[in-house]
C-alpha cells in the first residue's frame, strides 16, 4: 500500500522515538570490556617433583610394660592397698591374702617333720646297736641288712617332710603380693573380700613411660612394612607429631578383617597418654607430583583453587583438586602443570584480569623453595 507523504511523515515520527529507545538499551546492556589492575604480587614456578607415598592407618596408644597381677594362691582378699592411678614401685605390697590355711599346712608340715626327725634318730641308734653286733659276729647278715634298709627309708621319709616344709613356706610367702615392676595402677578387677583364685587377675599395672603405638595394616600393604622402618605418628589430643620406628609386625593376620598387628616406638611422647588415639603413616614408595604452599590457596564458593598467571602476565582463578597436606605444603592432583606460575601472596587481592607485576623481580620454585626460572618434572 502505498502512504501519502503525509502519512509517512506521521509514521515516521512515531517510529523514530522508538528506535532510539531501543539502540540506547543495546548500549546499556552491552558489556565493556575494562583492563585489570596492576597488582605487584610473589610468583611461583610450579615443578614436578618425587613425593613420597604413604598409607594411613588409626591406632591407639597402649604400655608395651604391662602385668596382671594375680595370686597362687585360693583365699579371700584380705587387704588391698592400691586402686585405680596408684602408682607402684617395684617390690611394693600390693595386697595380701588371707594365710590361715596356708599356717595351718604349715604347722602340719612342721609336725612332719618333727615326727620323720625322730623316727631317724630312733633308727640311726638301733642301726649302730645292730651293726656293733654284725661286726662281732652276733647277728646274721640279713638283720643287719634290714636295719641299714630301715634307716635309708627313714632318711628319705626326712628329705619329703623337708621339702613339704619349704614348699608350704613359699606358698605363705605368697600371700603378701608384691609389685614386680614399677608402673601405674590401670585397673583394679578385685575388692577386698574377694575371693582370690590362682591364675586370675587381681590387678593390671602398667608403665605409662613406655608408650608404643598399636595399630593394623591391611594384607596388601604388610610385605612393605619392615621391623626398624620408621614412621610419622600423630596424636591430635597430645598435639603431638613425632617419628615412631617399627619393633614388631606379627606374621598372623586375623582372618575376619584381614589385617596384621604392628607396635611402634615414639622418639617423643609429650603430653600423650596411654589409650590416646593416634595416627600414622608409613612410607610405602614415592611417586611424581605437585606440591604447593598452603597459603598460595584461595577459595571460592568453599571451593580450592590458586591464581595463574599466563604469558602475558593476567592471572586467571582455576580450581583444583588438593590431597595430603604435608609440612605446610598441599599435594595438587588435578589442575595444575609443572610449566605454570601461579600467584603465591599478594600485597592487595588478586582477582581474574589483573595483571601481575613480579614483587622482586623474580620466581620461587614449587619444589625447592629456591629462586628459579622453573623446570617441568617427569609426567
Amino acid at each position: 500500500m502505498k502512504l501519502s507523504p503525509a502519512t509517512f511523515r506521521k509514521t515516521m515520527w512515531v517510529l523514530l522515538p522508538a528506535a532510539l529507545l531501543a539502540a540506547c538499551a543495546r548500549e546499556e546492556i552491552q558489556p565493556v570490556e575494562q583492563d585489570g589492575e596492576e597488582v605487584a604480587a610473589e610468583l611461583l614456578q610450579v615443578t614436578v617433583e618425587e613425593i613420597p607415598e604413604t598409607y594411613s592407618t588409626t591406632g591407639t596408644l597402649i604400655a608395651d610394660d604391662r602385668v596382671e597381677i594375680a595370686s597362687r594362691l585360693m583365699g579371700f582378699i584380705r587387704e588391698l592397698r592400691v586402686r585405680e592411678g596408684s602408682t607402684v614401685k617395684k617390690g611394693d605390697l600390693l595386697l595380701t591374702i588371707d594365710p590361715t590355711e596356708i599356717e595351718a599346712r604349715l604347722s602340719e608340715a612342721r609336725a612332719r617333720l618333727a615326727q620323720a626327725q625322730a623316727r631317724v634318730n630312733e633308727i640311726e641308734v638301733d642301726f649302730r646297736r645292730y651293726k656293733r653286733l654284725y661286726e662281732q659276729k652276733l647277728i646274721p647278715a640279713s638283720r643287719f641288712q634290714k636295719a641299714e634298709l630301715a634307716l635309708q627309708v627313714a632318711r628319705e621319709e626326712l628329705r619329703v617332710a623337708q621339702a613339704n616344709l619349704r614348699r608350704v613356706e613359699v606358698q605363705l610367702q605368697y600371700a603378701e603380693i608384691r609389685s614386680p615392676v614399677d608402673g601405674v595402677v590401670v585397673e583394679k578387677r578385685k575388692q577386698t573380700g574377694d575371693i582370690a583364685t590362682p591364675g586370675a587377675a587381681i590387678l593390671v599395672i602398667e608403665n605409662p613411660d613406655n608408650i608404643v603405638l598399636k595399630t593394623f595394616i591391611r594384607e596388601d600393604h604388610v610385605s612393605h612394612v619392615q621391623v626398624g622402618d620408621r614412621l610419622v605418628v600423630t596424636v591430635d589430643a597430645a598435639r603431638l607429631k613425632t617419628i615412631g620406628t617399627v619393633t614388631q609386625v606379627v606374621p598372623a593376620g586375623d582372618p575376619a578383617t584381614h589385617s596384621y598387628l604392628v607396635k611402634a616406638t615414639l622418639e617423643e611422647t609429650g603430653q600423650a597418654r596411654i589409650g590416646m588415639f593416634a595416627r600414622a603413616e608409613f612410607l610405602i614408595g614415592s611417586k611424581w607430583g605437585i606440591l604447593i604452599p598452603e597459603e598460595a590457596l584461595v577459595r571460592r564458593a568453599d571451593l580450592p583453587g590458586v591464581y595463574v598467571v599466563d604469558e602475558q602476565g593476567v592471572a586467571h582463578f582455576r580450581m583444583l583438586r588438593v590431597g595430603r597436606r604435608m609440612d605446610g605444603r598441599v599435594e595438587i592432583l588435578a589442575g595444575l602443570r609443572g610449566v605454570e606460575r601461579i600467584v603465591l601472596r599478594a600485597a592487595t587481592p588478586v582477582h581474574t584480569g589483573d595483571r601481575i607485576v613480579a614483587a622482586d623481580g623474580s620466581e620461587r620454585d614449587s619444589g625447592s623453595g629456591s629462586l628459579s626460572e622453573g623446570r617441568e618434572g617427569p609426567a
